[in-house]
């Protein structure tokens, strides 16, 4: 079944138009700003894509778009964070499988970064099970979240991927073209995922 799942995402029609939810009034949502787990500070080299951060950064290079993969999956916001004013909530369709992705419209050199940064939580009930996160240059490498400290636990756990890992998998990190792919299989409808403190370093 896993290679069928794998084939059929290799070979994901075109996503089709972008999504963009309306977040709402970040205010009245989250409350006092949050620094995150590892505040940035004057000097420090941090790229900020856009999605998923608040804070601050050195580098901002946001990707063009946001796509929900065949609709298999909803979004909303939520208080419930760890950086900047909410995090960014996604809700199983619940198909077989579900993803999402930042998509540049020009590839990108991401050879002079090291780390991806994020941080995830999955209520230990209701939440999702499991999460790959990928990247795309030239290929799709996928890493599994839980070899960075993911669980479905009801906690937030902070990852920091080696960007070396994705082109162990086979992503050119001179050419990234979409870079942060959150996909799997399974789950069930209605399940959460809460995305927050996204940026790389």
């Amino acid at each position: 079944m896993l290679w069928l799942f794998v084939a059929l995402l290799a070979c994901r029609p075109d996503p089709g138009d972008p999504e963009y939810p309306e977040p709402g009034p970040w205010g009245d949502t989250g409350g006092d700003f949050l620094p995150g787990p590892d505040p940035y500070e004057d000097g420090d080299a941090r790229l900020s894509l856009g999605f998923f951060y608040e804070g601050g950064y050195s580098d901002f290079d946001p990707p063009e778009h946001l796509y929900i993969y065949e609709n298999s999956f909803t979004t909303d916001v939520s208080g419930d964070r760890v950086e900047g004013l909410t995090s960014d909530v996604w809700i199983h369709g619940g198909g077989a499988w579900w993803g999402g992705g930042i998509h540049y419209d020009a590839a990108r050199d991401f050879s002079a970064w090291t780390t991806l940064y994020i941080s995830l939580m999955a209520p230990a009930e209701g939440g999702f099970p499991t999460v790959d996160v990928a990247m795309e240059g030239g290929s799709q490498a996928r890493l599994d979240a839980g070899t960075y400290g993911f669980a479905q636990d009801g906690e937030w756990h902070h990852l920091a991927i080696p960007l070396a890992a994705f082109a162990s998998a086979g992503a050119d990190l001179s050419g990234v073209t979409v870079p942060l792919i959150l996909v799997d299989e399974g789950g069930n409808a209605g399940d959460r995922l809460f995305i927050d403190n996204l940026y790389l370093e």
